[in-house]
């Protein structure tokens, strides 16, 4: 295949193996192990499993996200390799030929000068309760600086997002992605990222989408290939479902520098990277679960953090803007092949 799967790992080989044995029979394209300073007995342990299932295993160079991106890559230039997916151990393909369409939709479209290219994924939801048999949209985007909830999403009910508008399979530009699951091109990384070592993990791939957005670099969808997002698979192995829970010593040591990041990145993008509403008395847990059930359009409607500290951000770029001003619920739909909209 022309792309191969990057995990990385910190003390938590059971969870990469567990990822594997659901997949070792199947089509699988090569996969890279980067060990982020796992202690000696994870260290021993996640070896000898690479080892069992083919898989490389290097030491990264550094923790942070894009830099482990940075050495990955450089590692399969050797290989005459252009492309790599990066995956998170709790995110499984939905269908079996999903690794043969990523490597046909390589082949097949010119997707070597996009930014961050991602997939539909089924995020936070129990494989168990999945109908594989009828598979949707579900939630394709983050989309802090739009209208309604910050992201593409069919739920909750009433989403700015109407699917109901989008074509059926259609590849199209996005503001950014769901990144559990993400393609990347090598010439594309190094052309247009500038390596940003002060997000460690939490808004380090976040920050990549709007380094390419940044620069007129589409991130695009490609909703015909679906993933699922299962956090409560961690919970099996000792690890919290969601990965800020728990002390922050704990959760930065497992994942880097955790609470402060939100200050770094407003002073680099101008805007707070959140979906919270910007009147604090919407963000009550128990008045968001009456809205979000009763009055569902409402609550969608309400403006978010993100949207009103860019509107009055001093350093608003003309390709954000473009998202700013797009209406996910009325269009126009930026589709990336063929080049129309509706």
């Amino acid at each position: 295949m022309r792309y191969k799967i990057l995990f990385t790992s910190k003390n938590n080989y059971d969870l990469l193996e567990n990822w594997i044995k659901k997949f070792s029979n199947g089509n699988l394209p090569g996969i890279i192990n980067l060990d982020l300073g796992s202690k000696n007995t994870h260290y021993v342990s996640g070896k000898k499993i690479c080892k069992k299932y083919n898989i490389t295993f290097i030491e990264a160079e550094r923790t942070e996200f894009q830099e482990n991106i940075k050495q990955t890559f450089n590692h399969l230039s050797k290989l005459n390799i252009d492309y790599l997916l990066y995956l998170h151990q709790d995110c499984f393909p939905i269908e079996v030929d999903t690794f043969d369409k990523i490597n046909d939709l390589i082949d097949n479209y010119q997707v070597s000068d996009f930014g961050c290219i991602g997939f539909n994924v089924y995020h936070d939801i129990e494989i168990k309760k999945l109908d594989k048999a009828n598979l949707i949209p579900m939630t394709t985007s983050r989309c802090i600086l739009q209208k309604g909830n910050g992201y593409y999403m069919r739920y909750p009910k009433g989403s700015k997002v109407n699917y109901k508008k989008f074509k059926k399979d259609q590849p199209f530009k996005a503001e950014n992605v769901m990144w559990t699951a993400l393609l990347l091109s090598q010439k594309s990384f190094f052309k247009n990222i500038k390596i940003d070592r002060r997000f460690n993990f939490f808004l380090s791939p976040d920050d990549m989408a709007y380094q390419f957005l940044s620069k007129g670099i589409n991130n695009v969808v490609f909703p015909n290939i679906h993933f699922i997002h299962d956090q409560s698979v961690k919970t099996k192995f000792n690890l919290p479902k969601d990965s800020p829970i728990g002390k922050a010593t704990e959760v930065e040591s497992r994942y880097g520098k955790f609470i402060g990041i939100e200050d770094l990145w407003i002073k680099k993008w101008g805007f707070i990277f959140n979906p919270k509403k910007n009147i604090d008395l919407f963000n009550n847990k128990y008045l968001k679960f009456i809205c979000l059930r009763l009055f569902p359009k409402f609550y969608s409607s309400l403006e978010t953090e993100g949207r009103c500290t860019y509107k009055n951000s001093n350093s608003r770029n003309k390709f954000f803007d473009e998202f700013y001003n797009h209406d996910p619920k009325h269009g126009p739909i930026k589709y990336i092949y063929p080049r129309n909209e509706i």
